[in-house]
């Protein structure tokens, strides 16, 4: 072969090296992913079921969310017809899922109550109320607030019969030390528990009727 094929072969040869040395040689890119989980409210609760004779049951669910919060980036709402996604903020799990906990939890606080069992549930649990919800906004702005806005409906867990339904809209202010909004948004499921809680009260007290509250 000679000397001048030769040099023109080398020629991509050495640079498919150099490439690949390069590669070798690049320190490995810093994982920035940061992970976020709502929690459940401390300390009393603003309304108790604690003169109760027996604990309520409830069934808590289905919960549905709208196909934009089914996702592990953290939303934030540039606009009414414009989001971004977070880079690097991250929910630590399905926040569908991490929703229905926290507000089980809220729950349970607000009616002095353990029994609560979770959608789907199996067998034929004995339960006094059901509560489904339908989100329809879930997320922080710009303007550093928070917004959850959803339709519920308590049902009587006997008979299915619907005994109250209504729309809330529950906005929090999202503090400097709250990067990523999880505080706040925890604080408005805590208050939908309040607003489901006091419904369950009036239901309770007045078996048979249906609760005329509104939020």
């Amino acid at each position: 072969m000679s000397t001048p094929l030769m040099r023109l072969l080398m020629v991509p040869a050495l640079g498919v090296l150099l490439l690949t040395t390069a590669c070798t040689i690049l320190p490995p890119r810093k994982d920035m992913s940061q992970f976020f989980i709502l929690s459940p409210q401390q300390g009393a609760p603003e309304a108790t079921h604690a003169n109760s004779q027996r604990q309520l049951s409830l069934g808590l669910g289905p919960i549905n969310f709208p196909g934009y919060l089914k996702r592990r980036q953290l939303v934030t709402r540039i606009n009414n017809d414009q989001l971004q996604l977070s880079e690097n903020k991250r929910w630590a799990e399905s926040l569908d899922a991490n929703f229905q906990r926290v507000l089980s939890q809220d729950l349970a606080m607000q009616l002095n109550t353990q029994r609560i069992v979770l959608f789907p549930w199996f067998g034929n649990p004995s339960i006094d109320y059901r509560i489904e919800v339908q989100v329809h906004r879930f997320d922080t702005d710009a303007a550093n607030q928070s917004e959850l806005i959803a339709g519920w409906v308590i049902k009587d867990g006997k008979t299915g019969q619907e005994l109250f339904s209504t729309d809330s809209n529950i906005s929090s202010a999202v503090s400097l030390t709250d990067t990523a909004g999880s505080q706040a948004l925890s604080n408005d499921v805590n208050t939908l528990s309040v607003q489901i809680a006091q419904s369950i009260e009036r239901l309770s007290a007045a078996p048979g009727k249906v609760a005329s509250q509104s939020f």
